[in-house]
């Protein structure tokens, strides 16, 4: 015998040849596992999904096999009675034939049943918008290290997957459970979306690299959504907790609306509005003066200080100014992390203790890889300190690069030619990542410490090898060179264009063309190219007789005739 679940109906068992099974918590006779599902015709193409991905995903998830016999193509009922049949531990039949209900009854995402049956946190998020989505699975991701789940969203729910077996289980679940349904609400009420009004000419695209917003999109997840102009208007969009949107949103319209400069440095919420009174009576008073010497605007928020301005040397040097008074006036408070080179910048941002740490609510951190720093606020900087240590250390380890003297030691290392042959060679014998760049005079090695010290004995033994060249055609009176056999210089189909375009060249700058050119073609008097200074020459009227074809006679016509004085007769002679 089997049991049947009827979609949509009661339970319709019947008694099943398998003993019925004990509930692990009461200890309570359960019933047994189910075989079969009873659904209607018409609900098969529900079940199956566009391209059997929602049939795939139930299988997937519940580790049931679920067959669904095929629907005859004269059949026109659409309440004809389908067995659904599952084949599979008693588990995981109790899986599926309840992910089957769920999709048939409650028109549930078959990725969230899925993930719910192989024992994913699942949790309805209620957030319409996208980007409010978009910004809850940042604040997760968090704490993905921290407690073994990797964060995705859907259309109805945020499904936090293992990561580490075992991770969602026992006292750790309850925690992730606790800390999904906090930011959920937190995104729910306090996660809003703004819109700012901006012009074309600004170039709002740029926002999303921009300096003065990157603090609240590292520290808070501000998003930026920059459409195409409507009607001469940008509409950017802002999606962010409500203070730092605000923020963001005020930021924008000074730089892409009003066209001005604008700065920004990182607080924690409130931390300069916390100060003393005498010592907030001070530090207005230095504002002040920084606002006049700049010819700049500073405003507070609760969580940053930003300066705008016509100028912009002007609101970056009191973006520089304020780095260096919040030090003096909260030096447990503020601190400026120098030294982190730009290449390893991106896995600092990116660290998931970096990012667990700027979860804290008394911890903010921004980056300027650029300047190769990075700005901390709250009374967590030993620990940020030593994560980046941490970071720096792993990657000094597998990353080693050397400046080169120039151009033509590049081209050494990559091979005849710049080919890369010799390059691609070393990389095959170390297994590190070499690369080597002609421009920026530089060579790089990356991999494991193994690899990498394989990868960099290479690379300095080809440069030894170079050295030891060069010195060697030194001592034999230097390198030489033989030069390639050049059988013409201009195609001869092609000579009589070249001229042409010599000549005009020539015209079109205001000069003369080639004086070879112009003897070729007759125009260049020799005469003209005496080095002796010009003799002026006498010319005296003289009257001739010329015949004219116009009257057939002869007439008389006056000519200029070159008189000779009676040394050049001489000379002549």
């Amino acid at each position: 015998s089997s049991i049947v679940v009827l979609v949509g109906h009661p339970i319709i068992a019947t008694l099943s040849s398998h003993p019925p099974t004990m509930s692990a918590e009461d200890g309570a006779t359960a019933p047994p596992a189910p075989t079969s599902v009873e659904i209607r015709s018409s609900e098969i193409g529900q079940l199956v999904g566009r391209g059997g991905q929602v049939l795939k995903r139930l299988i997937a998830g519940t580790g049931c096999k679920i067959e669904i016999p095929h629907s005859r193509k004269d059949d026109d009922d659409e309440d004809r009675v389908v067995f659904v049949e599952l084949n599979g531990s008693e588990a995981a039949r109790r899986k599926a034939a309840a992910a089957i209900r769920e999709v048939l009854e409650e028109g549930g995402e078959a990725e969230d049943i899925a993930a719910r049956a192989a024992g994913s946190i699942v949790v309805q998020h209620g957030l319409e918008e996208r980007h409010r989505q978009s910004w809850l699975v940042w604040r997760l991701t968090a704490f993905e290290s921290e407690f073994g789940f990797r964060a995705e969203v859907g259309r109805r729910c945020i499904r936090l997957k293992e990561a580490r077996k075992g991770s969602l289980k026992g006292e750790n679940r309850k925690k992730v459970e606790e800390l999904v349904q906090k930011w959920v609400q937190y995104a729910q009420e306090e996660v809003v979306e703004l819109e700012v009004e901006t012009r074309p000419e600004t170039e709002p695209e740029n926002a999303h690299h921009d300096k003065a917003l990157a603090p609240l999109v590292d520290q808070h997840g501000v998003l930026l959504w920059v459409p195409k102009p409507e009607d001469d208007v940008v509409k950017v969009k802002v999606t962010g907790p409500t203070e730092p949107a605000r923020d963001a949103a005020l930021l924008i319209k000074a730089r892409y609306s009003q066209g001005k400069f604008t700065a920004s440095v990182l607080q924690v919420s409130g931390q300069v509005q916390g100060m003393i009174e005498e010592m907030a009576a001070d530090f207005a008073n230095d504002i002040r003066n920084l606002e006049s010497e700049y010819d700049v605007r500073v405003k507070e928020s609760a969580h940053i200080i930003w300066v705008v301005g016509e100028n912009a040397e002007g609101v970056e040097n009191g973006r520089r100014t304020l780095v260096e008074m919040l030090p003096f006036y909260l030096p447990a408070g503020f601190f400026l992390l120098e030294g982190i080179p730009q290449d390893v910048m991106n896995d600092v941002r990116m660290d998931s203790g970096i990012r667990n740490l700027m979860a804290k609510p008394d911890c903010a951190i921004s980056f300027d890889r650029i300047q190769e720093t990075a700005w901390i606020c709250g009374p967590h900087r030993e620990l940020v300190k030593k994560r980046v240590d941490e970071i720096l250390a792993k990657w000094r380890s597998e990353h080693w690069d050397m400046d080169l003297d120039n151009y033509g030691v590049a081209m050494w290392l990559l091979g005849p030619q710049g080919s890369g042959q010799w390059m691609h060679r070393m990389m095959q014998d170390s297994g590190a990542k070499i690369k080597a760049c002609p421009n920026a005079l530089k060579v790089w090695v990356e991999g494991k410490p193994p690899e990498l010290e394989a990868g960099k004995a290479l690379v300095l033994d080809a440069l030894k090898k170079l050295k030891d060249k060069q010195e060697a055609d030194e001592a034999n009176g230097g390198r030489t060179f033989k030069a390639k056999e050049v059988l013409s210089d201009v195609p001869p189909h092609m000579k009589a264009i070249m001229e042409k375009l010599a000549l005009l060249e020539a015209l079109k700058k205001g000069g003369k063309p080639p004086e070879s050119l112009l003897r070729e073609r007759g125009l260049l008097d020799d005469r003209d190219r005496s080095r002796s200074p010009r003799r002026k020459v006498a010319t005296e009227a003289t009257e001739v007789m010329e015949w004219n074809p116009a009257t057939g006679q002869m007439e008389a016509t006056t000519v200029d005739v070159e008189v000779r004085d009676a040394a050049s007769s001489t000379i002549g002679r």
